[in-house]
């Protein structure tokens, strides 16, 4: 039962996800914005995304058009809407670790946002294998967890139903249970581990 709720929970947000509107069809006042720099090791690339909504962090998306004068940018350099990422997008080759969003409004109003210095976190290199049958603590290579931090982990193949997730925001936290339960329904083989702070 809770995978069923939990495929029909997925399945609306991917459709309400993909609706958007233009950015000069609605009030500006009511314009949330929430920027995301984040380096994947494994691709040596830094992504810069941008999502604009009307009213609020789950409202409509907006794409910002150039015809309306409303724009977004990263170190500069404007970022395109981009489908897959759910908002405007950029990618970088290597590490970016500073920059600055700049929102400019259909108004002309302009909102900066520089970005806060980020903390690296990566997988120990002994970790290799996951065991159904027992719980088991993941401990990264980074710092502790401080205030207002958490880590989110994912493991999953490319069969639907088969991963699992995990969470921590434990203040001083340097590892994330990894329960049984949780752990239920990963396939038996490789999967991909995916983990972000």
């Amino acid at each position: 039962m809770k995978k069923l709720i939990f495929r029909i929970f997925a399945l609306g947000l991917v459709f309400t996800s993909c609706e958007k509107e233009g950015s000069s069809d609605v009030n500006q006042n009511k314009v949330y914005c929430e920027y995301e720099l984040f380096y994947n090791q494994n691709e040596d690339k830094t992504h810069a995304v941008a999502r604009c909504r009307f009213g609020g962090p789950t409202g409509t998306l907006l794409e910002l058009s150039d015809t309306s004068g409303a724009s977004v940018s990263f170190n500069g350099d404007n970022l395109p809407y981009n489908v897959w990422y759910g908002g405007h997008h950029k990618e970088y080759a290597g590490q970016v670790d500073v920059g600055t969003f700049v929102y400019t409004n259909t108004n002309g109003v302009v909102y900066s946002n520089e970005v806060p210095t980020g903390e690296a976190i990566a997988f120990d290199p002994g970790f290799d294998t996951i065991t159904k049958s027992v719980a088991e603590n993941l401990i990264w290579d980074g710092t502790a967890l401080s205030a207002d931090q958490h880590v989110g982990v994912f493991v999953g193949s490319w069969t639907w139903g088969e991963d699992a997730s995990f969470w921590t925001a434990d203040l001083g936290a340097t590892e994330i249970v990894m329960g049984v339960s949780q752990k239920a329904d990963l396939a038996l083989g490789s999967s991909t581990v995916y983990m972000d702070r």
